[in-house]
């Protein structure tokens, strides 16, 4: 049988309805198309609930014939408990089966043809109840790495940690004193502190900032904070609590919120829960097995040998088990939780999701909830929150009052491996729409959209590898367009554009430390700082950019675009919107001019919001336009 002889495409409706994501309780209608010459005894539909791993088949009807085809159906109603539904096809001749399923194992779409049992469709089935606050998902996110933001005035050297290194000018390059057993010995400080972000929110807010997600601000030994020594106090090196209640008023007058980064997975070990170092006056776990948190860690021989956050040895792993943690960090009348919420803080972004239990963020999640409906919780995931499993179980983050948003690391790298030549613009439809099939529609309306963090090397360093063959002048106006192209993506993408700090500044940056640069003060690219300003502005007038319907486009390998839109007057939510009708194109070839059509519905004109003297008309249903080398553009329908 030849591959074309068989066919079901999960992204299209006349084979698979409704497309993505379903509530529980729903009824989903699949169809597989059999060329009419094959002598088909029987057709089975299999599917699998991936909670208990319970496999069903059920025969398919021969629904009508589409020439030259049969098209088989069958309709399912998806559980009541919200899970992943696994789905292919067998198709039985007379003397054998065939399969029929995923051509690649994690992308959607077409199929293939297998003499063996293949790859699944996903069907994500979730609860309905849960849906992500209306505000977060026209968000505009920038986040900051404290130290190396903004430094208010002259540094208080009394309250650096002991083991600190401080710079003396802001400009010099971060950098790790090791030991030699590869152990930091010296933490370095630039000084940056919650009264140097206060003092920049006008500049924040210019560049049409609405979320400011914080690194670690609580106190901690090292300068990125994630070993943290006191949930319950500010780093006396950035200030202290009236400080940052006094960001969050002010950010709010800006209408900033402000989120926070939730460490939860492990501690310092010179913390006064673990207390290693002997620095505080509590009786760390470390210390003695009659420490009030010794229940708190996992001790293999007391007090050397204990768990540890990916063999870190100054990060002992907690045990998030534990009931007397669990009422630390949120029951307690002066739990982590309740204490920042009663100081104004309600959103949080979770360290290493993956390493809390799915009931433990529940809980986290029901308390802030409860608190306030509007909060959001974010989890750190670098692949498809929907399928992630770790530790042996499958995660339940986007079911249903788990997470409300994750890191969207696979969309960054679907933007990266396509301005690197390492896919094409086909793979890049394909790759997109399976994450928009996966995930429920409030969540990719959600995600945490980003160029660049902490944790992985600035957009701007990432293009200049790639360009390292043509001239220097070449290669800067190269990766100027490219940084421009991926940045009018994110803003114009379905999720929450963030904004590293210092990438509008054209900061550049390797591995860590590298990518924790201070931000250039007096020697920022100002052009580029003007380019995120617009397209701050961009974001926050068009409702389609944030909210709009969102439809992918291949046009040819080396150009993607992507229709964003709002019509009768609403929304894809169903929220009140003007009318209105974005396109964005990318031609991420640097050497040729790529001529491409594309379909449309309107007849009319559109315009290169850019350059707004170039219009281009669609006629006879067909929008053709050229696109340059490295160009990208982004139109808009004029009515």
């Amino acid at each position: 049988m030849r591959q074309r002889d068989l066919y079901h495409n999960s992204f299209q409706l006349q084979y698979r309805e409704p497309f993505g994501a379903v509530p529980k309780g729903s009824n989903v209608s699949l169809k597989l198309d059999i060329h009419q010459w094959y002598k088909v005894s029987q057709v089975n539909l299999h599917y699998i609930y991936d909670k208990k791993d319970d496999h069903h088949i059920q025969a398919m009807e021969l629904n009508k014939k589409v020439r030259p085809y049969h098209r088989y159906e069958s309709r399912i109603t998806t559980p009541e408990e919200p899970q992943l539904l696994w789905y292919f096809f067998e198709v039985v001749t007379d003397n054998h089966s065939l399969y029929y399923g995923r051509e690649e194992v994690f992308e959607s779409g077409a199929g293939h043809i297998y003499d063996h049992i293949p790859p699944s469709w996903q069907i994500t089935v979730y609860d309905p109840v849960y849906q992500t606050p209306n505000w977060w998902k026209h968000a505009t996110m920038y986040q900051i790495f404290p130290d190396r933001f903004y430094r208010s005035g002259t540094v208080d050297v009394t309250h650096a940690p002991k083991t600190s290194l401080l710079h003396t000018h802001w400009d010099d390059e971060p950098l790790y004193i090791f030991n030699e057993k590869k152990e930091v010995t010296r933490w370095d400080f630039f000084g940056g502190d919650l009264q140097g972000v206060i003092a920049k929110l006008d500049y924040l807010q210019s560049l049409g900032v609405t979320v400011l997600y914080l690194n670690p601000i609580f106190e901690a030994e090292s300068n990125h904070r994630y070993d943290t020594g006191d949930y319950h106090t500010i780093d006396p090196f950035l200030g202290d609590k009236n400080d940052f209640i006094e960001l969050i008023d002010k950010a709010a007058d800006c209408n900033i919120e402000i989120m926070l980064d939730g460490v939860f997975s492990h501690t310092g070990s010179n913390s006064k829960y673990f207390n290693r170092e002997g620095q505080y006056s509590t009786l760390g776990a470390y210390q003695s097995k009659d420490s009030p948190y010794y229940e708190w860690y996992t001790f293999h021989n007391h007090p050397y040998d204990y768990e540890t956050w990916w063999g870190v040895g100054t990060l002992p792993t907690l045990n998030k088990e534990n009931q007397d943690y669990q009422d630390f960090l949120i029951y307690d009348k002066e739990s982590v939780i309740k204490t920042w919420q009663q100081r104004g803080m309600k959103n949080w972004r979770l360290d290493v999701a993956d390493e809390l239990p799915d009931d433990l963020i529940k809980k986290i999640y029901k308390q802030m909830k409860n608190d306030d409906e509007s909060s959001v919780l974010l989890g750190e995931v670098w692949e498809d929150a929907t399928n992630k499993t770790a530790y042996g179980k499958r995660r339940d983050y986007f079911l249903g009052g788990v997470l409300d948003s994750v890191m969207n690391y696979p969309l960054r790298r679907i933007m990266l491996d396509f301005m690197k030549g390492e896919i094409d613009a086909g793979v890049v439809h394909r790759k997109l729409m399976t994450l928009r099939e996966h995930y429920p529609k409030h969540y990719f309306y959600s995600l945490m959209n980003m160029l660049s963090n902490h944790d992985v090397e600035r957009i701007k360093t990432v293009l200049e590898k790639n360009v390292l063959a043509h001239p220097m002048e070449e290669r800067k106006e190269i990766v100027k367009a490219q940084v421009k192209a991926l940045s009018l993506w994110l803003y114009s993408f379905p999720g929450i554009p963030s904004l590293y700090y210092g990438d509008e500044a054209g900061l550049t940056g390797g591995k860590d430390p590298d990518n924790r640069k201070p931000y250039p003060w007096g020697k920022e690219d100002r052009e580029l700082i003007s380019w995120y300003k617009k397209l701050g502005s961009w974001r926050n007038k068009f409702t389609a950019l944030r909210t709009g319907h969102w439809k992918s486009h291949f046009l040819n390998q080396h150009v993607y675009s992507f229709e964003r839109w709002t019509e009768n007057g609403e929304d894809t939510f169903g929220k009140k919107a003007d009318n209105e009708h974005m396109i964005y194109f990318i031609n991420r070839d640097h050497r040729e001019s790529e001529e491409v059509t594309l379909s449309v519905k309107k007849e009319g004109n559109w315009q290169d919001i850019q350059n707004l003297l170039r219009i281009f008309p669609s006629k006879n249903g067909k929008l053709r336009l050229t696109l340059e080398p490295n160009e990208s553009m982004l139109l808009q329908y004029l009515d």
